[in-house]
């Protein structure tokens, strides 16, 4: 599998864990906080993943990406089923992506930079797993809270997944922090 297919294929998984968690909330959960320990809901977190991926796929035929100008879809935050669907959409719509479009060079525009940054869809795949998996972190921690189980890789990132099973099939081995990346 080509290094573009691999990233297309950990957003999808990435998504697809999303769905799943969402078939074990009731619709209450997605909708209320869970104060004080958190100031806003799954559904805002799901809301806010979502939208990266939506700004991803509509502004890529643009060559350039702003994530600071997303929709903001209300609904995404209090429609569990709607966000479901939107993830399907999204996986369509990860799964259309042409490997012609590997070769093109894009741009960000945000309130960050204030200009333009070189970018290119390799590195927007990484980016939009890596914040997934954040915001995943947090929604875990909410669904616990509320007494629902999750996967125990759930909001993990892959390095940590990695290394934790690294650690597990080697727990004679002591592990420092060492990294698969090169030096």
């Amino acid at each position: 599998m080509s290094i573009n297919q691999r990233l297309i294929e950990t957003n999808i998984a990435a998504l697809e864990e999303g769905a799943e968690l969402l078939s074990v909330l009731k619709g209450s959960q997605y909708t209320e906080g869970y104060k004080p320990a958190f100031h806003s809901t799954i559904g805002a977190h799901f809301r806010h993943v979502l939208e990266h991926y939506r700004c991803f796929l509509r502004q890529r035929e643009s060559l350039q990406f702003c994530y600071d100008s997303r929709e903001r879809d209300q609904s995404l935050e209090t429609d569990i089923k709607y966000a479901k669907r939107t993830i399907n959409e999204l996986i369509q719509g990860l799964k259309n992506i042409q490997s012609s479009e590997f070769e093109l060079a894009y741009e960000i525009v945000d309130e960050q930079s204030q200009g333009p940054v070189k970018t290119n869809l390799q590195r927007e795949l990484l980016f939009l797993q890596s914040h997934t998996v954040h915001h995943y972190a947090i929604i875990g921690a909410m669904t616990r809270a509320f007494g629902n189980h999750t996967d125990d890789e759930f909001g993990v990132a892959i390095a940590t997944r990695t290394h934790q099973r690294t650690v597990r099939q080697n727990p004679t081995e002591k592990q420092l922090g060492e990294s698969t990346c090169a030096q």
